[in-house]
């Protein structure tokens, strides 16, 4: 009896194909799937991109960026609200009442135009009786002056609009640095494969050179052995790469917010690095970058706020108009309506010690506000020196790296010659294989640090992407 294992249980993807076998003298065709590893049908099914296209989708699909936008809108939103207090505020009220109390039924009947004479009876008014009363009113009042708190309250909101603005930008600067980092590190992962499958090549020709040496007895057998333990050790480095590619593809494909598979298109390269002063940097920084324009608008905000708690001190004005209509059942044509005009000047004397603990605590986010701006301007400061030397080491690393792998490579390749000869033992010739490929791996290591650095210098400067 013959299983079927489907391609989606094992995880390999299928590719058909026909076989002619021989059986008892018979030929049968048999139609047989020919399965890859699914991770490299996901590879070869991957979008190549570029940076600059990889940092476009991020814009539309970052969730990141898009909670960041939603801030925004919630700033916006705010300055409405704000905006909002200098406008009147009206109100519809419909109220029922049932009541015997007498005061109350004497002036329920008044309302409702509905007293006569026979109510002032002793006994009616001591007495009334169970009323009922609906009334429907508007009313309206209409802020004329409030301490400043209306005016303040807009400068609050503005203030709070440019934050998130800052906010916004910075999350994106920070978006496409994550983004621009992952993208080198799925290429870096992509060169160490295959440096990685060029070491692999290298020491099975080397092995391969050991191994007849050894049957025609020029060598001894150690030497086949510590080739094919040397041989063992890159093939399992050449897995990890193979490894780490994978995780690096995910992790830039979710860095972006795409849910389909993408591969690089740049590989990693020298590229040109401006030459820039490092005050000039500091400088620059200082004036562009959103999270310290961001903490720098929060301080005007508490600033604003400062004065806002001082202005329960100051008086208050309001206009309160209503309307109303009382009748014995909800806008009965049997009542009476009636309307009332009325200015509203207060002043607060005394709030049992609330104002004067509000202007401290107001006072003291302030000063908090002040001095986490002055400490957001010493990081950014160590941030740009770290960037601006990272670069500039990184950039003669690759000088030096260039020669190193030229010099290793001409290393092995007498080496080689010497071993064959039989002047060099094997170990020297294993050794010349190990500086070579720790040669190209310091090579890549240079170039990915050359990349992310100039990145990272310009997400610190304020120039993320600009």
């Amino acid at each position: 009896m013959v299983r079927h294992r489907t391609a989606a249980s094992t995880g390999w993807s299928v590719g058909r194909v026909a076989q002619v076998l021989c059986f008892g003298g018979a030929l049968v065709v048999w139609n047989i799937a020919v399965v890859l590893p699914a991770g490299e049908a996901a590879a070869q099914a991957a979008r190549a991109v570029t940076l600059e296209e990889a940092l476009d989708l991020a814009s539309q699909h970052s969730p990141v960026l898009r909670a960041s936008r939603q801030e925004l809108h919630s700033a916006e939103a705010q300055q409405e609200i704000a905006k909002a207090a200098y406008l009147p505020k009206l109100d519809a009220i419909e109220a029922w009442t049932n009541t015997n109390n007498p005061a109350q039924s004497f002036a329920i009947q008044l309302n409702q135009g509905r007293f006569t004479q026979a109510g002032f009876d002793i006994n009616t008014l001591n007495r009334p009786g169970s009323i009922e009363n609906y009334r429907s009113a508007l009313n309206l009042v209409q802020p004329i002056y409030n301490g400043g708190r209306e005016q303040l309250g807009v400068k609050i909101a503005e203030l709070g609009h440019q934050a998130s603005t800052e906010g916004y930008e910075h999350a994106r600067q920070r978006v496409f640095f994550t983004v621009t980092r992952g993208y080198y590190d799925l290429a870096l992962a992509k060169a160490v494969r295959k440096v990685a499958t060029d070491a692999v090549q290298i020491a099975e020709a080397n092995a391969r050179q050991i191994a007849a040496r050894y049957k025609s007895g020029a060598t001894v057998k150690s030497d086949l052995l510590q080739a094919d333990v040397r041989l063992a050790g890159l093939r399992e480095e050449s897995i990890r790469a193979e490894q780490m590619l994978h995780i690096t593809a995910v992790a830039l494909q979710h860095a972006i917010g795409l849910n389909e598979a993408v591969d690089t298109a740049d590989s990693l390269s020298q590229g040109t690095v401006a030459d820039q002063r490092l005050e000039a940097v500091i400088a620059r920084a200082l004036d562009t970058r959103p999270d310290y324009r961001m903490m720098a608008a929060e301080l005007r905000k508490a600033q604003m706020t400062t004065k806002l708690s001082k202005s329960s001190y100051l008086p208050n004005l309001n206009l309160q108009g209503s309307f109303e209509n009382n009748s014995t059942f909800p806008l009965g044509p049997n009542g009476q309506s009636n309307y009332g005009a009325f200015g509203m000047f207060s002043v607060n004397l005394f709030n049992g010690l609330s104002d004067a603990a509000h202007v401290r605590k107001a006072r003291a986010q302030e000063e908090k506000a002040r001095e986490q701006l002055e400490a957001k301007r010493r990081e950014i400061e160590v941030e740009v020196v770290e960037a601006y030397y990272g670069v500039a080491a990184a950039k003669e690393r690759i000088a030096v790296s260039e020669s190193a792998v030229a010099q290793a490579e001409e290393n092995l390749r007498i080496i080689g010659n010497r071993y064959q000869s039989g002047i060099a033992p094997v170990l020297d010739l294993l050794t010349a294989e190990l500086v070579l490929n720790q040669a190209k791996q310091n090579r890549l290591r240079s170039f990915y640090d050359l990349k992310v650095g100039q990145a990272r210098l310009a997400l610190v400067s304020g120039e993320g992407r600009s």
